[in-house]
């Protein structure tokens, strides 16, 4: 049913790009065996083992510390490193989704779509933010269910990152929070499995995550603009 179609959409988005517990079996469980295939952009993967290993790398990153110089020599000798070195240097990358507008629509033939808006937040060096809006105890998207987020971890997500400035209550937005604006298609079987998973990412949104592109697109796209419309009021002369 549509209603199923929502609430595994749902699932797969705080599965795959957020912080519920991802393992082989809930690959096996979403998706078609033999004719499973996601996309985005830059790579294709035709298996189901070959996406687990994709999205588990892309899970690793979704927190990245610097350990202690004392945890890496433990960890070069492959020794266990004392209980206060296992605590990390520096914070040095945080990422969390926030899922955003879910359609779902059946074909005549009985295989259903679902569509998802959601952002992926890039936040660099966590640990120098502070959260403008402090009346959130932790963020979560609004068509986030209790159920769901009861099986997460909780972990603190800033609504509004921003840097302090030193000696004052003021602030500035962080120039070190990033955004991707990810358009997720997902299409499915009679069974409610998944038989293809495309991911659309935005160039103007991607150049985004680079410093400077974002000044350099808006500056570049007017300059295209206005030379395309020069050379064709010159060849229309």
């Amino acid at each position: 049913s549509i209603a199923s179609i929502h609430a595994t959409a749902l699932e797969i988005c705080y599965t795959i790009y957020g912080e519920l517990n991802l393992s082989s079996d809930a690959i096996d469980r979403f998706y078609e065996s033999s004719a499973s295939e996601y996309e985005n952009p830059v790579l294709t993967a035709t298996s189901r083992s070959v996406i687990f290993d994709i999205f588990k790398l892309g899970r690793r990153l979704h927190s990245v510390d610097i350990p202690q110089p004392l945890a890496v020599f433990y960890t070069l000798l492959r020794l266990k490193p004392p209980e206060d070195g296992s605590n990390p240097l520096l914070k040095a990358l945080r990422v969390w989704n926030e899922v955003g507008d879910i359609s779902e629509h059946e074909s005549f033939d009985g295989h259903r779509k679902a569509v998802i808006e959601h952002t992926l937040n890039i936040l660099v060096l966590p640990s120098i933010h502070i959260d403008s809006y402090k009346h959130a105890p932790f963020h979560r998207s609004a068509l986030s269910t209790d159920s769901l987020v009861s099986r997460s971890s909780y972990n603190y997500h800033p609504a509004s990152p921003s840097l302090p400035i030193p000696g004052t209550s003021l602030s500035l937005p962080s120039p070190f929070h990033f955004k991707l604006h990810v358009i997720t298609r997902l299409s499915f079987n009679e069974q409610g499995h998944i038989t293809n998973h495309r991911d659309y990412w935005d160039v103007k949104d991607l150049m985004g995550l680079l410093p400077g592109a974002s000044l350099a697109h808006w500056i570049l796209s007017r300059l295209a603009a206005k030379g395309l419309s020069y050379n064709s009021r010159f060849l229309t002369r």
